[in-house]
Parts: structure tokens; sequence; C-alpha cells
């Protein structure tokens, strides 16, 4: 038998590595061909569209707090049902911040454009280089 050719009949886990190796920890019970922590890996990617879909905001974007606070409840739920990682769960915590921290800003800059038509798209003149090129209208 060719060393490099994988034996169906063993216990071992059958993921192999880039580098060649293959993993020597037996596999999970009830899983045909990997061990618990690779099976793990598996069930992550499988469910990466699906917890996408789920992840999404009531209204589609992010724009609002009761739309942030609804994506963050379900990576809440996620990780407790451990179908996401905690390094994941992190992150999506910390750009949930972000995000919030982020709302009274956009606001203002909305108000603004509302009581001052014309008001905002100076301000992008004068602060965004691409924008000074268009004149105001």
């Amino acid at each position: 038998m060719k060393s490099d050719s994988f034996d169906a009949n063993s216990n071992k886990c059958l993921r192999q590595f880039t580098d060649g190796r293959s993993c020597r920890m037996l596999r999970k019970k009830g899983h045909p061909t990997l061990c618990i922590f690779h099976a793990r890996e598996e069930q992550q990617l499988l469910e990466s569209d699906k917890l996408a879909a789920e992840f999404a905001s009531l209204s589609g974007k992010l724009n609002t707090v009761t739309d942030i606070n609804h994506v963050l409840g379900k990576v809440f739920t996620a990780l407790a049902e451990k179908r996401i990682s905690h390094q994941t769960a992190d992150t999506f915590g910390y750009l949930g911040q972000l995000l919030l921290q982020s709302i009274p800003g956009v606001k203002s800059e909305l108000n603004a454009a509302v009581q001052h038509p014309g008001a905002y798209d100076a301000m992008l003149r004068h602060t965004v280089p691409f924008f000074r090129r268009f004149r105001k209208q």
C-alpha cells in the first residue's frame, strides 16, 4: 500500500494538511472520516452561509441601533450554541460597538444636510479630496 493513500478502515482522522502530513487523532464517534476538531471545523464551514443569512438584520442593513442589537443577539445565540468561535464573536462584538458609536455622527451629518441643503455636499467637498473636483451646483 502506498504511504500517501488513506486506509478507510483505519480509526484515524483522514484530514491531510497542505504540507502532506495527516492528522493523528482518532475519528469522532459518528463521523465517517474526521476527528472531533476537524469535524467541528467542517461543520462551521458548512454552516457559514446559513449563519450569514441568519445574521442579517431586520432591515437588511446596519443603520439603526435596533438592527445592530438584533444581529448581536444572533451572534450571542450562535456563540452559546458553539456554532461560532469566541474569536469570531469577539470580532462581531467589536464591530457592533464601532457601528453603535458611529450612529450619533451619522445622525448629525444627516440632520445638517436636511436643515441646510447643500451643507453636506460642501462638507464632502471640503474633507474628501475626490469630491473637490465637483463644483457646487
